[in-house]
């Protein structure tokens, strides 16, 4: 991989800076990849500095109380985790968490140099402003479906957008705990309308994959 080529195709604002500041950020920049499943930004990784993601998928989730995952977003190519922002801008440690999704390679550029260089460029806060904010969309959008919409409708809508990401291919790769994550549920209820649903013809359940009826998708 070519860190330069990718790093200034992804992040647009990175063109504006002087040479002699890309060329250090290039000699300090740790790249990492990571594979599904993985766990990253936790353990105050995120405090170590600002996150290009340069391929893969990334879903950032809290934990509640209770113990159980509530997914706030979902992060991919082009874009930054903002718990770096909040940690160098507070000081302190967020608690929100990431996993791959899918395989991702990661470029962080360390703290030092991220206060020093970018923190302030109104280039870089229109780009992490204009992120933030479609972000701050997708949150509100599913707090809108946790609040308004059934269990079913929220797995239809789960299961539709998943066959749309998959091309129509209707056999979907997932655990029941996972859609809960997802939906901002709990596994045992998803499990139950699950089955319900089953029962009604729309899906058949197997182990670690569910395939889709035809009438299910729209």
């Amino acid at each position: 991989m070519n860190l330069e080529h990718e790093l200034l195709k992804n992040y647009p604002f990175l063109r504006d800076l002087d040479r002699e500041i890309l060329d250090l950020f290039l000699s300090r920049i740790i790249l990492s990849n990571y594979e599904v499943g993985d766990k990253v930004f936790r353990n105050n990784v995120s405090c170590i500095g600002l996150s290009f993601i340069l391929e893969g998928k990334l879903r950032i989730y809290k934990l509640g109380d209770d113990g159980k995952e509530i997914t706030l977003y979902r992060i991919g190519k082009g874009d930054s985790c903002f718990n770096t922002i909040l940690c160098a801008l507070t000081d302190s440690d967020e608690k929100s968490f990431a996993d791959v999704e899918e395989n991702a390679t990661i470029a962080i550029l360390p703290m030092d140099l991220f206060k020093k260089y970018l923190l302030n460029n109104n280039i870089f806060l229109k780009y992490i402003f204009k992120n933030l904010y479609n972000k701050f969309e997708s949150v509100v959008a599913g707090l809108e479906k946790v609040t308004f919409n059934s269990i079913e409708n929220r797995i239809i809508d789960y299961f539709n957008k998943k066959l749309r990401e998959n091309n129509g291919v209707k056999i979907i790769y997932t655990t029941h705990e996972k859609i809960a994550a997802d939906i901002g549920s709990s596994r045992e209820v998803v499990s139950r309308s699950l089955k319900v649903l089953e029962k009604r013809g729309a899906l058949e359940l197997g182990r670690g994959k569910i395939k889709i009826k035809d009438w299910i998708y729209n």
